[in-house]
């Protein structure tokens, strides 16, 4: 049986069960986990935050991963063909996002989690 969580446009989250007894499952399993798929989520959301996985758009990490290879504004707007007032649009955000005031530390925070946020 699969429980579908809460998520952003083009991705999936969910928990898988598998019963290992030749069976299925029935009304009253499907029944308590509908009950429990808030609380589920609440604990995915729960367990991210003590991660500190950030949470950014595609774009915004591609900002921030050009920030720590220590491209200006300018060179980021241009290698990905947008303004530079776009660019510092986006760079605000990500501050608020992450709770920092400067781009080392945007880069210090997200960094880290790149394999966890973008498997590409």
């Amino acid at each position: 049986m699969i429980v579908t969580l809460p998520s952003e446009p083009g991705v999936t989250r969910r928990i898988e069960l598998h019963l290992t007894l030749p069976t299925t499952f029935g009304g009253r399993e499907r029944t308590v986990l509908r009950l429990l798929r808030p609380h589920l989520y609440e604990i995915y959301l729960d367990a991210q935050r003590r991660l500190g996985i950030p949470h950014l758009s595609d774009r915004q990490i591609q900002i921030v991963q050009l920030v720590a290879r220590g491209k200006t504004n300018a060179e980021i707007a241009r290698e990905l063909f947008i303004s530079v007032a776009t660019v510092r649009k986006h760079m605000e955000h990500i501050f608020d996002q992450l709770g920092v005031r400067d781009r080392a530390s945007a880069a210090a925070r997200v960094l880290p989690h790149l394999s966890v946020i973008d498997p590409h």
